[in-house]
């Protein structure tokens, strides 16, 4: 098991954290609902590579995706400080 968190707080290009260093190849922009995203999965590349993915395809279609994959589960943070999490994301009240 392994754990892995994107976020836009680390490498920001804008004062307001619009644009940071993860772009959505659809856009060419940085996405924008979601501050953070952190996924457990089997492997550390499989939780970096999905955590980055979540952060582009937003919570929505992006807990749709988590939920469809085992041993997989997922924790986001919008930029308005809600969380969102999988039904199997551990320790959340």
């Amino acid at each position: 098991q392994a754990a892995a968190t994107s976020g836009d707080y680390q490498h920001s290009f804008s004062q307001d954290f619009s644009s940071h260093h993860i772009v959505d190849p659809r856009t060419g922009a940085s996405p924008g609902e979601l501050a953070s995203v952190t996924v457990l999965a089997p492997t550390a590349a499989a939780a970096d590579a999905l955590s980055t993915a979540v952060m582009v395809l937003g919570s929505k279609a992006g807990l749709a995706f988590i939920e469809q994959l085992p041993d997989v589960a997922a924790l986001m943070v919008t930029k308005e400080m809600n969380v969102i999490h999988s039904v199997n994301f551990p320790a959340v009240s």
